[in-house]
């Protein structure tokens, strides 16, 4: 008896909207529309408020489909041939043999995350950005955020993600010491309160 093959993981996106097909509101998932639009569509089909906890909760299980999918098509490990995927996709030549070189050129690369994922779809090739403020201004237009922060977010995707509503021109990765300090005053706010 001949093995079967191996079924073929289907893509987190796909999964994510696969869950509202079925419930017989007319929402059913487009492989030729974007993510976002697929999204809106099905808060349509929903009638969900803009400021529903349903419409709130279903975005946050988007946003981790969406850095799902990206870890699905780029990877999320840091290995030599996830990283020169990614520079291909993005244009990079010549690609680095060395994955520190990747990662700096990666660093210093102005794209659409949400426009990357597309190119996947449709075979495109992804836009880039003089600089940081040409893709604020870009990704400011609807349709265009990718999420910030996940707790799915591998290393190539962190590379990519930047800062669009809240710019921070220091080094880079400040948020952590901030982000204890605020924790531990908070911690003993809480603790006064008690």
């Amino acid at each position: 008896m001949a093995d079967s093959p191996e079924p073929t993981p289907s893509a987190p996106l796909e999964d994510f909207f696969a869950q509202f097909a079925n419930l017989s509101l007319g929402f059913t998932y487009s492989e030729n529309s974007t993510a976002h639009d697929n999204f809106r569509r099905l808060r349509e089909a929903f009638q969900w408020d803009k400021d529903s906890t349903s419409l709130a909760t279903v975005r946050v299980d988007f946003h981790d489909a969406l850095v799902q999918q990206f870890n699905f098509i780029f990877g999320a490990d840091s290995d030599l041939s996830a990283w020169q995927n990614l520079c291909s996709v993005i244009d990079i030549t010549p690609v680095p043999d060395d994955i520190e070189e990747c990662k700096r050129l990666v660093r210093d690369a102005h794209v659409n995350i949400v426009d990357l994922l597309e190119t996947a779809r449709t075979g495109g090739r992804v836009q880039k950005f003089a600089d940081l403020e040409a893709l604020r201004r870009y990704t400011k237009k609807p349709g265009k955020m990718f999420p910030k922060e996940s707790a799915y977010a591998g290393g190539l995707l962190k590379e990519l993600l930047r800062e669009i509503f809240n710019p921070y021109f220091g080094g880079r990765r400040n948020g952590s010491e901030k982000r204890k300090r605020r924790k531990a005053r908070k911690q003993a706010n809480a603790t006064q309160s008690s």
